[in-house]
């Protein structure tokens, strides 16, 4: 029965990464080595870490505190963050494993940066789109 439980268990997470599965593009990763130069450093001595998201893993893997995701954040320059802002908004950009206090230092920095009307958007796209992994 145990060994039932295991085989649907790892079922169920491979559709689940399937469903939210997207190869970063080259714009992608450059985005995500100026909010985590320190991946410059592994990859340099082999280690590749392949991300589905930009956001997620910046918050979630690389960021102590929120105020460490907003340093991070504001390293981007407009054009960057409205790159990854299009990308939230059109669903292609997963926030949906964001702790919703660093969600929030991401709108809020996109608002600073690009507009408060930008900001309504992300908030809006963050509250529609569902649970983590979903």
């Amino acid at each position: 029965m145990e060994e039932l439980n295991l085989s649907v268990n790892a079922i169920l997470l491979q559709s689940t990464i399937a469903c939210m599965a997207r190869d970063l593009n080259e714009r992608d990763l450059q985005i995500l080595i100026k909010l985590v130069p320190e991946l410059e450093v592994l990859q340099k001595k082999g280690i590749e870490i392949e991300y589905l998201n930009i956001l997620p893993p910046v918050a979630n893997h690389h960021s102590r505190s929120v105020q460490e995701f907003e340093q991070r954040l504001k390293k981007l320059s407009v054009e960057d963050m409205r790159y990854l802002a299009d990308l939230v908004i059109e669903g292609t950009e997963s926030t949906g494993c964001l702790n919703p206090d660093f969600a929030e230092v991401f709108f809020t920095v996109a608002g600073q940066m690009l507009s408060e009307s930008v900001a309504d958007q992300l908030r809006e796209a963050y509250e529609s789109g569902g649970e983590c992994g979903g």
